[in-house]
């Protein structure tokens, strides 16, 4: 029997999936995640989608933990909506038709859409900040398809037109319940394949943060129960990172990472303190998705963050 092949995937990688399991929260995150990344992109491409409640085959295939989108996928959303399918298709292909892509169908649909996921990736990584949405200096190569961004060390990655012109217009946030599973031992490969080979990207714990606010990890126990909500606490850690987009920073405490947000104003006036062992002064917040009190993990909202060290990591100054 002929192996299905497959045009795009992601894949979660490393010792804590070497099995093929991952716990059942965490999966049915990463396959909404995936899912919602991939009508988005259909639909930015063919409008008329957006209207279609149409299905998305995805194969789970153990070695790593790996979701394999099959080359028949059209045939699995066509089959799923049946005439109304057709209809609104022969719509969205005559639209495209006008834009000189005639030849294009469903399958095309989606494996524009995983390329874009992959690029969403790498554009991210290559700026180390998603939020960039302009890009200053850019260069063009010889027939203008492919645009050059640089990033702040001044390296160019050269990125298809249409796709840069996508990302611009795509919500950052996009990817963060896929990056959310990643941490030591456990990586995100976003991937697509074209004519048998395969072309990847991979997000590690260092770029997570690029992609997420998220440091929380699904635990049944509660993280730092002495630390109650709407009390005033003095906490010594080491801000770890900052987030423009969610006007955050991590604030390391004894061996976690805790999203922390400043009372007031930007978070842009911390950036100084970036890697630096500090004293937080503020207030706990353990108010969870539903808007109860019983958050596993705590929120800071700090009123002041004072260094403890300088930018050398010598204390006797602030002794």
């Amino acid at each position: 029997m002929e192996e299905e092949k497959y045009i795009g995937y992601i894949k979660y990688e490393g010792e804590l999936v070497d099995d093929g399991l991952m716990d059942a929260r965490r999966q049915a995150k990463s396959l909404l995640a995936f899912d919602s990344a991939l009508r988005y992109f259909i639909t930015k491409q063919a409008p008329d989608f957006r209207n279609l409640d149409f299905e998305i085959p995805v194969r789970i295939r153990k070695g790593s933990w790996e979701a394999l989108i099959p080359e028949t996928v059209a045939g699995w959303v066509q089959a799923g909506l049946g005439v109304v399918a057709t209809a609104y298709f022969t719509k969205a292909a005559q639209k495209m038709a006008e834009k000189d892509f005639a030849d294009f169908g469903i399958t095309d649909l989606f494996k524009t859409a995983i390329e874009s996921i992959k690029w969403f990736a790498r554009i991210g990584k290559h700026m180390g900040d998603v939020a960039i949405r302009q890009f200053k200096d850019v260069q063009f190569s010889d027939d203008r398809a492919l645009v050059g961004i640089a990033n702040a060390e001044g390296k160019i990655l050269f990125v298809p037109k249409d796709i840069l012109d996508l990302y611009v217009a795509t919500n950052p946030r996009l990817l963060e319940d896929l990056a959310a599973n990643v941490q030591a031992g456990r990586t995100l490969a976003i991937g697509s394949v074209k004519n048998g080979e395969i072309d990847e990207e991979i997000v590690g714990p260092n770029e997570k943060n690029i992609f997420c606010d998220d440091d929380e990890e699904i635990d049944d126990d509660v993280l730092f129960p002495e630390l109650v909500h709407g009390d005033y606490v003095v906490l010594d850690g080491e801000v770890t990172r900052e987030n423009k987009t969610s006007n955050s920073m991590g604030f390391k405490y004894n061996e976690h990472i805790l999203t922390s947000y400043p009372e007031t104003g930007s978070i842009v006036r911390y950036k100084p303190l970036l890697f630096l062992k500090c004293r937080l002064f503020g207030t706990v917040d353990r108010i969870d998705e539903k808007g109860r009190i019983g958050a596993r993990r705590p929120k800071l909202y700090f009123s002041s963050l004072e260094p403890l060290e300088d930018d050398t990591g010598n204390e006797e100054l602030f002794e």
